[in-house]
């Protein structure tokens, strides 16, 4: 059993695994150690302080391996109804051959009774599917199965279902949701008394690198919303809205001209009286002035 880089960093000493032959190591393409620096390295500069990055100490057999990275998977947009802002877990890989697939997963027991471990089993059997594949983007997969990770992150916490409770809360925008938490027993007693071995200047460090990552990730939110705030009102003054133009508001002037009588449509009023169209007619030896104008009625 070989044990893995930075096993204490997580607070619990090196599992005893057992490397046994893999039967798809036929399929894979040889590895080498400039793939896998490749890899971590892009790894690295894609999410800065969430990765770090360990090997061997210098002199230890089979230096410089076994190599790991380690990410601190922050809670994504799609898994925000839970109450677990992030997700740590650790790659590690013994060997600079893939075609071993001498490799591992660490999760931290931070998580409920046996959660942590089942999560380690699901991410690493993943992982050995996604070295399997003969046509791949990447030697190693890790940029990709970090990407699955983080797109997995709530299936992950549901792999014990027991250990999922809800209750009605709300949103970071105050709307009503139904939240969701993870309950359960302690992990182990031995995993437990492992994390009890931290001196207290470790738990220290680790504290403050948490509180220094929230506080950046935090930020990085607000300064994201205030230029997106700014974008939006310097596009407003310039009449572009993201519905469209905003409607303008009409004058009196205008509304009275959308809404016509029916007489101020067709153009002109009419009389209040029909005119005359004709004189009166009077009949053959009729000398009397009866009808004439300027005379009275009888």
């Amino acid at each position: 059993a070989v044990p893995s880089a930075g096993a204490l960093a997580f607070g619990c000493k090196p599992p005893n695994l057992v490397l046994v032959p893999d039967p798809l190591a036929h399929v894979r393409p040889p590895g080498t150690m400039e793939d896998l620096q490749a890899e971590l390295k892009a790894a690295k500069e894609r999410w800065g302080k969430e990765i770090e990055l360990s090997k061997a100490e210098k002199g230890a057999p089979g230096f410089p391996f076994p190599v790991s990275c380690t990410r601190y998977t922050p809670q994504p947009e799609h898994a925000a109804m839970w109450d677990c802002q992030e997700l740590p877990l650790r790659l590690v890989i013994f060997s600079a051959e893939v075609d071993k697939a001498l490799v591992s997963v660490e999760v931290p027991p931070y998580f409920p009774g046996e959660l942590s471990s089942q999560m380690e089993k699901a991410i690493e059997a993943e992982w050995r599917k996604q070295l399997g594949k003969k046509k791949r983007p990447k030697t190693w997969m890790i940029e990709p199965m970090l990407d699955w990770v983080e797109a997995k992150f709530g299936d992950l916490l549901r792999l014990v279902p027991s250990y999922v409770d809800s209750y009605p809360g709300c949103d970071a925008m105050g709307a009503s949701m139904r939240r969701y938490t993870l309950v359960g027993p302690a992990p182990d007693e031995e995993e437990a008394e492992e994390e009890e071995d931290l001196d207290e200047e470790e738990q220290q460090r680790r504290m403050e690198e948490f509180v220094a990552r929230e506080q950046a990730r935090i930020e990085a939110e607000i300064e994201a919303k205030v230029a997106a705030d700014e974008e939006k009102r310097r596009l407003a003054e310039q009449g572009i809205y993201e519905d469209g133009e905003k409607a303008r508001q009409m004058s009196k002037a205008e509304r009275a001209e959308m809404n016509k009588t029916r007489k101020e449509k067709s153009g002109h009023r009419w009389r209040k009286t029909a005119s005359k169209t004709h004189k009166p007619i009077r009949e053959e030896g009729d000398k009397s002035l009866r009808g004439l104008p300027g005379q009275k009625k009888k």
